[in-house]
């Protein structure tokens, strides 16, 4: 089975082409159902390794490019991921699947993006996000305030002085399982200023259950959270991933058009081999 790996500010994720359905066929092959397959192929020693895995197919409504199917790494679907969005847009765009405009379906709604510099720049347009509400929960006996915020996915944004001391694999983990959060959980994300514009990130990722390099998703929470607080006091607001890189975040003064824009990288083609799915 032909597959592609890309990144986006060291998100990465597994992307197949499965417009002819062939997907299904190699999945009945390898005698696992779909989210362990997924947890197989997205674990870093045995598979691949990714913090996701998307499959591509065709739109239900054939205005639309085409329509995705979004698994974290530990086989749950989610519904929206912004970085993994615009990994998906290069994927689609190199395999002439759209052009620079592009709209696809996913759990969350239509995506509307659009490609810069052939592809190795993606700009999205997120679905309106909810809105925020400040919220105060505890986590061992201390008062955590935060704000709550969908982006496509559910955020808890933590604003304090420096991420950089923050256990956000500790933390994070009981914030995103907390009674607050139930039965779904959140993402976390704790951020702090770094310049009038700018904010430093670091996020705990609901369904990798793990801190990750970036997401899109929290990033563009983030960024909203912070401009609402007065942490940022200009647009767009530029977001400092762990991963070192910068996701550039813009939005209307209603929140209505919320967009994330960030690199694109192409790691490499491949081919799932049937031995790696054999115990």
């Amino acid at each position: 089975m032909e597959f592609a790996k890309l990144q986006g500010s060291g998100n990465d994720f597994i992307l197949i082409d499965n417009r002819d359905e062939r997907f299904y066929e190699f999945l009945e092959k390898t005698g696992l159902c779909l989210k362990d397959f997924v947890v197989r192929v997205c674990e870093r020693n045995r598979g691949v390794g990714a913090d996701g895995l998307i499959i591509i197919e065709n739109p239900e409504d054939p205005s639309n490019d085409f329509r995705w199917l979004f698994y974290n790494s530990d086989g749950s679907e989610a519904e929206m991921c912004g970085n993994g969005s615009r990994c998906a847009v290069r994927f689609c765009y190199e395999k002439g699947i759209v052009d620079e405009d592009v709209s696809f379906e996913t759990l969350a709604g239509v995506i509307k993006a659009k490609v810069l510099e052939n592809g190795k720049r993606v700009r999205v347009q997120l679905t309106k996000p909810s809105k925020p509400e400040r919220r105060v929960i505890s986590v061992n006996g201390k008062q955590i305030e935060g704000v709550f915020i969908n982006t496509g996915v559910p955020h808890f944004v933590v604003p304090m002085e420096d991420v950089d001391d923050i256990d956000v694999v500790t933390i994070g983990r009981k914030i995103r399982f907390h009674e607050e959060f139930k039965p779904k959980g959140t993402n976390v994300n704790f951020i702090s200023p770094s310049s009038e514009n700018t904010i430093k990130i670091r996020t705990y990722e609901r369904g990798v259950e793990s801190e990750t390099l970036a997401c899109g998703t929290g990033a563009t929470a983030s960024a909203i959270v912070s401009h609402i607080m007065g942490i940022t006091s200009g647009k767009p607001v530029m977001v400092h991933t762990r991963g070192g890189e910068v996701l550039t975040i813009d939005f209307d003064g209603e929140f209505r058009e919320v967009f994330l824009e960030g690199r694109v990288v192409k790691v490499f083609d491949g081919i799932l081999s049937l031995d790696m799915f054999t115990d």
